[in-house]
C-alpha cells in the first residue's frame, strides 16, 4: 500500500486568533469549511454548543489512509489499461509471426503436393513382371492411353483437395491482413475501458459472465465439444484431437492425443447418450472414436468421403444420422453407434455455392442449410430417413449466412454474414416466415465476420443463444414468443478467429482465440 504526504505539517498550524496556539482538534460536523474546523486549547474553551470533533493527530492519520487507499485504487486501475496498451503492442508485434506462419504453412502444402507428384512418377521404378505380362498382347497406345486417364484422374483428384487447402489458407491470411486496423483496434481496447468503468458501477452479483480460468493452448482449435456428463471436453488442435478433463470448473490436460486426421479438425459432435463423439475436418474425413476407459480412446470407423472439405457436421437427436457439409453439398450417413457403422445414404445437392451452416430441429423433422449462394434452403423428413427438399425460405435481406440455429422445433435464428443481425423465422401456416419486429442487432453490426467458425448454440435446459460475431460472443435469452434478448455485455475475444462452445447443462463456455492462444472459461450465472 502506497503512503499519501500530506502537503502541510500539523506542527506548521497554529491558530490566528489565541496567540499562535497549536491546533489540537477538528470539528467533523457539517457548517463550516476548512480553517474554520480547527480548533486550539482557547477555541474549544469558548466554543458553545454540542460538536463532533476528532483530534487533528487521528484526522491527519484519516486523510493519508483515505489517499493512500484512492491512490492504489487508481494504480490498480492504470495497471489493467495498461494491460490492455500491452495487448495492443504485443498484436502488432505477433502480426508480422502470424502472417509468417501462414505462409509456412501455405509452403508445406506446396511441398506435401510436390512430394505427392513425385511418388506417382515412382510407382514407375518398379514393376510386378508377373502382372505386367497380362498387357502384352494389347497395343502399346492404348496401355499408355489407358494408364494417361487414370493417372491424369488423379492428378484432378490431388489439385482439388490442395485447392481446397491452399484457398483456406489464403483466405485466413487475407482476412487477417484486411481485418488489422490500429486506429480500430486502439478504438476497441477503449471500449473495454468505458465498459470496464461501467461495470464497476453496478453491482457485480447481476453479471451473467464469471471468468474463472485461462489455460495456455498454442495449437490453433477451431472445434470444442463436451461429453454427455460435462466431464470431458475434446478440442480440434489443428490435425490432432486432445482431451481435457472438466473438473471443479478447471479444464486439466489429460495428456491423451487422438491422431488420425492429416489437416485441421473443424467439427466435434459428442453423444448424449454414448462415450463416443465424432470429427470431421479439411482432410474431408469423417472419423468415429469411442472412450474404452480413463486413459484409452479408440477409432472406431474411419471414412475418406472425398466429397471435399467438412465446415460443417451434427448428429440428429435419435444419433442415427449424421448430416455433413462439403462444399455445396449436403451428405446424410445413416449411423449405428453401438455397431460401429456408418454407411451412405443420399446427398442433397440444392445449393449451387458453399455450404456454411446446417441444423436439425429436436424432432428431426426439419433441416435448415445456409449458403453462400444466399440461399436459405428448408428440407424435410417424414416417416422414412429420407430428407427431400422442400423450399428455398423467401428472407428480406439478400445475404448468405454464416450460421443458422434451432430455438425450437419450430423457429430458427440466421445470422448474416455482411452484418451482425440475428433474424428470427417462425412456422406459421406450413411454411417459415421471417418475423421483421424479432430481429436482434449486435454490437459489431457493421462489421463482417468472415469466419464458419463456432456455430450457433442453443441450450434448451436454460432457455439461451451464444451468438459468436466478429470479435464477440454474446449470450441471449429467449422468451415465448422467441424473442431474443442480449443478456449482459458480450465476451471481447481480440480476434475475430475464436471458437467455442457451452457445456450440456448451460452452465459453463469455453472459448479459444487466436490472439491469446489460450482457453477461457466463463461460469454462466
Amino acid at each position: 500500500m502506497f503512503q499519501s504526504k500530506i502537503k502541510v505539517e500539523i506542527s506548521t498550524l497554529q491558530c490566528n486568533k489565541h496567540f499562535g496556539n497549536p491546533y489540537i482538534q477538528i470539528k467533523i460536523d457539517k457548517g463550516c469549511n476548512g480553517i474554520e474546523r480547527l480548533m486550539c486549547s482557547e477555541c474549544i474553551a469558548d466554543q458553545r454548543g454540542v460538536y463532533n470533533v476528532m483530534s487533528i493527530v487521528e484526522a491527519s492519520e484519516r486523510i493519508q489512509n483515505l489517499k493512500s487507499q484512492q491512490q492504489q485504487q487508481i494504480l490498480d486501475f492504470i495497471k489493467s489499461q495498461k494491460q490492455m496498451l500491452e495487448k495492443l503492442r504485443e498484436k502488432t508485434n505477433s502480426l508480422q509471426s502470424k502472417i509468417y506462419e501462414l505462409f509456412s504453412s501455405l509452403n508445406q502444402k506446396f511441398d506435401d503436393y510436390s512430394v505427392e507428384l513425385d511418388n506417382l512418377v515412382a510407382e514407375y521404378n518398379c514393376c510386378d513382371l508377373l502382372k505386367e505380362i497380362n498387357f502384352l498382347f494389347e497395343s502399346p497406345n492404348q496401355i499408355i492411353y489407358q494408364q494417361f486417364l487414370i493417372d491424369s484422374e488423379r492428378i484432378q483428384i490431388m489439385n482439388r483437395i490442395y485447392s481446397s487447402k491452399v484457398n483456406n489458407l489464403t483466405l485466413t491470411l487475407k482476412s487477417i491482413i484486411a481485418d488489422w486496423n490500429v486506429q480500430n483496434e486502439f478504438d476497441e481496447k477503449f471500449n473495454q475501458i468505458s465498459t470496464q468503468i461501467n461495470n464497476n458501477r453496478i453491482d457485480k452479483n447481476h453479471s451473467i459472465l464469471t471468468k474463472i480460468s485461462e489455460i495456455k493452448q498454442q495449437q490453433s482449435c477451431w472445434a470444442i465439444a463436451f461429453n454427455k456428463s460435462n466431464s470431458i471436453m475434446a478440442a480440434g488442435c489443428e490435425e490432432n484431437i486432445k482431451i481435457w478433463n472438466f473438473q471443479d470448473k478447471k479444464l486439466i490436460d489429460s495428456g491423451i492425443t487422438l491422431k488420425g486426421h492429416s489437416d485441421y479438425v473443424q467439427c466435434l459432435v459428442f453423444s448424449k447418450y454414448h462415450d463416443w463423439f465424432v470429427s470431421g475436418g479439411l482432410d474431408e474425413k469423417i472419423i468415429c472414436w469411442n472412450q474404452i476407459n480413463t486413459k484409452k480412446w479408440q477409432e472406431n470407423q474411419f471414412l475418406n468421403t472425398g466429397q471435399g472439405i467438412i465446415q460443417c457436421l451434427i448428429l440428429t437427436q435419435a444419433e442415427d444420422q449424421i448430416i455433413s457439409s462439403h462444399d455445396s453439398k449436403i451428405k446424410v450417413w445413416n449411423l449405428n453407434i453401438e455397431c460401429n457403422i456408418i454407411s451412405f445414404k443420399q446427398s442433397l445437392d440444392m445449393h449451387k455455392q458453399t455450404v456454411q451452416s446446417i441444423c436439425v430441429n429436436e424432432n428431426s423433422t426439419f433441416l435448415i442449410s445456409s449458403a453462400s449462394d444466399n440461399k436459405i434452403i428448408l428440407w424435410s423428413k417424414k416417416s422414412s430417413q429420407e430428407w427431400s427438399y422442400q423450399c428455398t425460405i423467401n428472407k428480406i435481406t439478400n445475404d448468405c449466412g454464416n450460421r443458422v440455429s434451432f430455438i425450437s422445433n419450430s423457429a430458427f435464428v440466421w445470422q448474416q454474414e455482411k452484418q451482425g443481425i440475428l433474424h428470427i423465422f417462425n412456422f406459421e401456416n406450413g411454411e417459415f416466415i421471417e418475423k421483421p419486429e424479432l430481429k436482434v442487432k449486435l454490437k459489431s453490426e457493421n462489421k463482417q465476420d468472415r469466419t464458419l467458425l463456432f456455430p450457433s448454440i442453443f441450450n434448451k435446459k436454460k432457455n439461451i443463444f451464444i451468438q459468436k460475431h466478429h470479435k464477440y460472443v454474446y449470450i441471449l435469452k429467449k422468451d415465448n414468443e422467441n424473442q431474443l434478448l442480449i443478456n449482459g455485455d458480450p465476451i471481447y475475444c481480440e480476434s475475430k478467429f475464436n471458437y467455442g462452445t457451452i457445456t450440456n447443462d448451460g452452465n459453463y463456455l469455453v472459448i479459444w482465440n487466436l490472439e491469446s492462444r489460450s482457453f477461457n472459461v466463463y461460469q454462466i450465472n
